[in-house]
Protein backbone atom coordinates (compact mmCIF):
# COMPACT_ATOMS: atom_id res chain seq x y z
CA UNK A 1 0.00 0.00 0.00
CA UNK A 2 1.37 3.39 -0.89
CA UNK A 3 1.75 6.14 1.66
CA UNK A 4 -0.66 8.38 -0.15
CA UNK A 5 -3.28 7.66 -2.77
CA UNK A 6 -3.55 10.37 -5.39
CA UNK A 7 -6.66 12.46 -5.58
CA UNK A 8 -8.87 11.30 -8.38
CA UNK A 9 -11.48 13.20 -10.26
CA UNK A 10 -14.99 11.86 -9.86
CA UNK A 11 -17.48 11.58 -12.69
CA UNK A 12 -18.78 15.07 -11.96
CA UNK A 13 -15.29 16.51 -12.43
CA UNK A 14 -14.86 17.41 -8.77
CA UNK A 15 -11.87 16.30 -6.76
CA UNK A 16 -12.39 13.40 -4.40
CA UNK A 17 -11.21 13.40 -0.81
CA UNK A 18 -7.70 12.01 -0.36
CA UNK A 19 -6.92 8.74 1.36
CA UNK A 20 -3.70 8.97 3.36
CA UNK A 21 -2.26 5.87 5.02
CA UNK A 22 -5.54 3.99 4.64
CA UNK A 23 -7.55 6.83 6.17
CA UNK A 24 -9.90 9.22 4.43
CA UNK A 25 -8.98 12.87 5.03
CA UNK A 26 -11.72 13.70 7.53
CA UNK A 27 -10.80 17.39 7.72
CA UNK A 28 -11.27 17.84 3.96
CA UNK A 29 -14.44 15.77 4.00
CA UNK A 30 -15.88 17.87 6.83
CA UNK A 31 -14.88 21.12 5.09
CA UNK A 32 -16.42 20.04 1.79
CA UNK A 33 -19.62 18.90 3.48
CA UNK A 34 -19.86 22.10 5.54
CA UNK A 35 -19.35 24.22 2.40
CA UNK A 36 -22.14 22.38 0.58
CA UNK A 37 -24.51 22.60 3.55
CA UNK A 38 -23.80 26.31 4.01
CA UNK A 39 -23.99 27.19 0.30
CA UNK A 40 -27.00 25.13 -0.72
CA UNK A 41 -29.00 24.21 2.39
CA UNK A 42 -28.49 26.95 5.00
CA UNK A 43 -28.37 30.03 2.79
CA UNK A 44 -30.07 29.30 -0.52
CA UNK A 45 -32.36 26.28 -0.06
CA UNK A 46 -31.02 24.90 -3.33
CA UNK A 47 -31.84 21.31 -2.39
CA UNK A 48 -31.28 19.72 -5.82
CA UNK A 49 -27.79 21.27 -6.02
CA UNK A 50 -27.00 20.14 -2.46
CA UNK A 51 -28.16 16.62 -3.32
CA UNK A 52 -25.96 16.54 -6.46
CA UNK A 53 -22.94 17.82 -4.50
CA UNK A 54 -23.42 15.52 -1.50
CA UNK A 55 -23.98 12.35 -3.54
CA UNK A 56 -20.33 11.93 -4.65
CA UNK A 57 -19.13 12.46 -1.06
CA UNK A 58 -21.64 9.88 0.15
CA UNK A 59 -20.52 7.40 -2.51
CA UNK A 60 -16.87 7.93 -1.68
CA UNK A 61 -17.39 7.58 2.08
CA UNK A 62 -19.51 4.43 1.86
CA UNK A 63 -17.17 2.82 -0.67
CA UNK A 64 -14.12 3.75 1.40
CA UNK A 65 -15.61 2.27 4.59
CA UNK A 66 -16.78 -0.92 2.91
CA UNK A 67 -13.35 -1.47 1.35
CA UNK A 68 -11.57 -0.62 4.60
CA UNK A 69 -13.58 -3.13 6.63
CA UNK A 70 -13.51 -5.79 3.90
CA UNK A 71 -9.71 -5.55 3.68
CA UNK A 72 -9.64 -6.38 7.40
CA UNK A 73 -11.88 -9.45 7.13
CA UNK A 74 -14.95 -7.56 8.35
CA UNK A 75 -13.35 -6.29 11.55
CA UNK A 76 -14.81 -3.00 12.77
CA UNK A 77 -12.16 -0.34 13.47
CA UNK A 78 -11.35 0.59 17.05
CA UNK A 79 -13.25 3.49 18.59
CA UNK A 80 -10.34 5.94 18.50
CA UNK A 81 -10.50 9.67 17.74
CA UNK A 82 -10.19 9.24 13.97
CA UNK A 83 -13.07 6.78 13.74
CA UNK A 84 -15.18 8.86 16.10
CA UNK A 85 -14.76 11.85 13.78
CA UNK A 86 -15.31 9.64 10.73
CA UNK A 87 -18.61 8.15 11.92
CA UNK A 88 -19.81 11.54 13.17
CA UNK A 89 -19.15 12.98 9.71
CA UNK A 90 -20.84 9.99 8.02
CA UNK A 91 -23.98 10.34 10.12
CA UNK A 92 -24.23 14.04 9.30
CA UNK A 93 -23.57 13.39 5.62
CA UNK A 94 -26.39 10.81 5.54
CA UNK A 95 -28.74 13.27 7.25
CA UNK A 96 -27.92 16.16 4.92
CA UNK A 97 -28.25 13.93 1.87
CA UNK A 98 -31.61 12.65 3.14
CA UNK A 99 -32.83 16.19 3.84
CA UNK A 100 -31.70 17.53 0.47
CA UNK A 101 -33.32 14.56 -1.28
CA UNK A 102 -36.53 14.96 0.70
CA UNK A 103 -36.85 18.65 -0.05
CA UNK A 104 -36.09 18.05 -3.73
CA UNK A 105 -39.62 16.76 -4.15
CA UNK A 106 -39.06 15.13 -7.53
CA UNK A 107 -36.22 13.03 -6.12
CA UNK A 108 -38.31 12.02 -3.10
CA UNK A 109 -41.09 10.68 -5.26
CA UNK A 110 -38.58 8.33 -6.87
CA UNK A 111 -36.75 7.30 -3.69
CA UNK A 112 -38.82 7.57 -0.46
CA UNK A 113 -37.28 4.34 0.87
CA UNK A 114 -33.79 5.74 0.25
CA UNK A 115 -34.56 8.83 2.35
CA UNK A 116 -35.92 6.61 5.13
CA UNK A 117 -32.78 4.42 4.99
CA UNK A 118 -30.47 7.44 5.08
CA UNK A 119 -32.27 8.88 8.09
CA UNK A 120 -32.22 5.52 9.86
CA UNK A 121 -28.47 5.07 9.35
CA UNK A 122 -27.87 8.70 10.32
CA UNK A 123 -29.67 8.09 13.62
CA UNK A 124 -27.89 4.79 14.31
CA UNK A 125 -24.48 6.13 13.30
CA UNK A 126 -24.49 9.42 15.19
CA UNK A 127 -22.04 9.11 18.09
CA UNK A 128 -22.03 11.01 21.37
CA UNK A 129 -25.72 11.76 21.30
CA UNK A 130 -25.49 13.28 24.77
CA UNK A 131 -23.47 16.21 23.39
CA UNK A 132 -25.68 19.22 22.67
CA UNK A 133 -24.85 19.53 18.95
CA UNK A 134 -25.49 15.85 18.25
CA UNK A 135 -28.53 15.78 20.50
CA UNK A 136 -30.05 18.60 18.43
CA UNK A 137 -29.15 16.84 15.18
CA UNK A 138 -30.73 13.62 16.46
CA UNK A 139 -33.95 15.53 17.17
CA UNK A 140 -33.84 16.92 13.62
CA UNK A 141 -33.32 13.40 12.26
CA UNK A 142 -36.31 12.06 14.20
CA UNK A 143 -38.47 15.02 13.12
CA UNK A 144 -37.67 14.53 9.44
CA UNK A 145 -38.01 10.75 9.78
CA UNK A 146 -41.49 11.20 11.26
CA UNK A 147 -42.42 13.48 8.36
CA UNK A 148 -41.09 11.00 5.78
CA UNK A 149 -42.58 7.77 7.14
CA UNK A 150 -45.77 9.35 8.51
CA UNK A 151 -45.90 6.64 11.19
CA UNK A 152 -45.46 7.82 14.78
CA UNK A 153 -45.13 4.26 16.12
CA UNK A 154 -42.26 3.55 13.72
CA UNK A 155 -40.58 6.85 14.68
CA UNK A 156 -40.95 6.09 18.40
CA UNK A 157 -39.50 2.62 17.87
CA UNK A 158 -36.46 4.04 16.03
CA UNK A 159 -36.00 6.70 18.71
CA UNK A 160 -36.08 4.13 21.52
CA UNK A 161 -33.56 1.80 19.88
CA UNK A 162 -31.19 4.65 19.03
CA UNK A 163 -31.38 6.12 22.54
CA UNK A 164 -30.73 2.68 24.02
CA UNK A 165 -27.54 2.46 21.92
CA UNK A 166 -26.46 5.80 23.51
CA UNK A 167 -24.26 6.76 20.57
CA UNK A 168 -21.44 4.36 21.47
CA UNK A 169 -18.83 4.77 18.71
CA UNK A 170 -18.20 1.04 18.23
CA UNK A 171 -21.93 0.38 17.83
CA UNK A 172 -22.24 3.34 15.45
CA UNK A 173 -19.41 1.93 13.32
CA UNK A 174 -21.10 -1.49 13.36
CA UNK A 175 -24.45 0.00 12.30
CA UNK A 176 -22.76 1.89 9.49
CA UNK A 177 -21.03 -1.31 8.36
CA UNK A 178 -24.38 -3.13 8.20
CA UNK A 179 -25.86 -0.29 6.17
CA UNK A 180 -22.88 -0.07 3.80
CA UNK A 181 -22.86 -3.84 3.28
CA UNK A 182 -26.50 -3.65 2.14
CA UNK A 183 -25.96 -0.43 0.20
CA UNK A 184 -22.94 -1.54 -1.81
CA UNK A 185 -22.84 -4.94 -3.39
CA UNK A 186 -19.39 -5.44 -4.85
Amino acid sequence: MTFRKQMRTSESGKMEIQVIRDHLDIVKLQEKMNDIVFDYLDTSNNYPKAMRELNPLYTQVTTFYKNYVDERAGEIPSANTYWHLFIDCCAKLCYFLAASTYYSSNALQKTPEKVEQLLTVAAFSLPSIEQEENEQLLLAIFTLYSEVVEDEEKTTSLRNVVLEQKGAVKQCLQQFKLFVDNEITV
